[in-house]
């Protein structure tokens, strides 16, 4: 089992729900054992000394984890139940420093075998691409989805093969920053702007209002501090042409805000303007009953179902959770959980400005398009994104979403690991 057979079989599953995402996890623990095996302990030590911010991230990874059993069995309710949660979240604990040891692998190969996996994997590439968007145009005209091992009818929305056209849009919005710089990068690119163009297309099939909003947002800023001259007066017009189209003309992307706005849209409850309201309301009063380390996170429906029934929801149907990341990990794991969690957040945003800051001392202008630096200015651009997202959704308790958070999160971290040597400097300490 080669890395790059692993790195691609990742890779495709990523986008083939959530139970080829299991697989490859799996895939990917086979491959890594049969190398750990085959490989002198020195080297796997020297690995994991190098690698700085993986193992800082792999180690917040199972302290989160770790305090998730910890409240969990501390819950008088759940103390006794199989804690299921913990292969849905191992992969986010170790991912980071899995992916960074299977890069490194594949950056190992020589120049033949490089090239053969780069040819396949762009291959593999328009593949994904080209079923994904088929599969999205016929879901977005005829409303249909995949459950269980039937075919059956839903809303007009794309999901491809997850179970929620939010999974896909909130994937879709952790590429967007990536995307956007390699256009920005290579403006005459073909590939590019095809990717680009995609993107945008699944982003508007998948119809949701808050990534949507979120991308309009990330493009202005960048339109504003990250262009000059007169690139940034045509895409200012560019923007304000489609603004004008979005807001004076009558079409799926405008009928859904007004009807966010206008509060025409189904509503279940009329004590609060919106159901999302109602979700925060009740996971709100679950966090002040355990505030410390949380309800774990082995509960089930029916333990959710008594804090709606306490707030006066009896006969609400969507007893919810959260649709909010943050308050979801602190109901889970309390402010401790949330801590632990933040910092390995933390642990992210430093590999992007230490990216930043050592393309500046080699004389870049911190501009997208010097060194290595766009890679730092992309993973804030990630980060933002669904820190502003995850207001309104549970993206990180999104299992389909968590397996691409974690992908790209352990190719940043592993990234910027590789400068620090690179640029010659102790790979043991902090790259500043």
């Amino acid at each position: 089992m080669t890395p790059t057979f692993v790195a691609l079989f990742v890779f495709v599953a990523s986008w083939s729900g959530v139970a080829f995402q299991s697989l490859a996890m799996v895939l990917v623990a086979v491959g890594l054992a049969i190398w750990f095996r085959s490989a002198p302990f020195s080297s796997l030590l020297a690995d994991y000394r190098r690698s700085l911010f993986p193992r800082l991230a792999l180690l917040l990874g199972i302290g989160w984890l770790v305090l998730a059993l910890v409240s969990s069995v501390m819950n008088p309710w759940t103390a006794a139940a199989w804690p299921s949660f913990i292969p849905a979240y191992i992969w986010w604990a170790l991912g980071p420093f899995t992916v960074a040891t299977l890069a490194s692998a594949i950056v190992r190969l020589d120049r033949f075998k490089a090239l053969a996996f780069r040819n396949t994997f762009s291959r593999y590439l328009w593949l994904v691409i080209a079923i994904a968007c088929l599969i999205a145009a016929s879901q977005y005209l005829f409303g249909w989805k995949i459950h269980g091992t039937e075919f059956i009818r839903s809303e007009r929305r794309a999901r491809l093969l997850f179970s929620h056209p939010l999974s896909l849009a909130y994937i879709l919005l952790l590429y967007f920053p990536l995307v956007g710089a390699l256009v920005v990068r290579n403006p005459r690119s073909r590939q590019a702007w095809a990717v680009a163009a995609a993107l945008l297309f699944l982003v508007f099939v998948s119809s949701s209002r808050t990534v949507q909003a979120v991308l309009a947002l990330l493009t202005g800023v960048f339109v504003l501090f990250g262009l000059g001259g007169r690139i940034r007066i045509i895409a200012i017009a560019v923007g304000l042409a489609l603004a004008v189209i979005l807001v004076g003309t009558d079409n799926p992307v405008r009928q859904r805000f007004v009807g966010t706005i206008e509060q025409t849209e189904d509503r279940e409850q009329y004590r609060y303007a919106d159901d999302r309201i109602a979700f925060w309301a009740v996971h709100w009063d679950m966090f002040k009953e355990r505030p410390l380390f949380g309800h774990g996170l082995s509960y089930r429906q029916d333990y959710l179902d008594r804090y709606y029934v306490a707030h006066g929801f009896p006969d609400f149907k969507k007893k919810y959770p959260a649709h909010n990341m943050y308050l979801q990990v602190m109901v889970n794991t309390g402010i401790a959980g949330l801590l632990v969690w933040l910092s390995r957040l933390a642990i992210d945003v430093m590999a992007c400005f230490a990216v930043i800051r050592g393309a500046a001392k080699q004389g870049s202008d911190r501009k997208l398009s010097s060194g290595n630096s766009w890679v730092g200015w992309v993973g804030i651009a990630t980060i933002a994104g669904m820190l502003l997202a995850g207001l309104t959704q549970n993206a990180f308790q999104d299992s389909a979403v968590r397996f691409h958070w974690t992908i790209l999160e352990g190719l940043l971290l592993w990234f910027t690991s590789r400068q620090v040597v690179a640029d010659g400097r102790d790979p043991v300490t902090k790259p500043v």
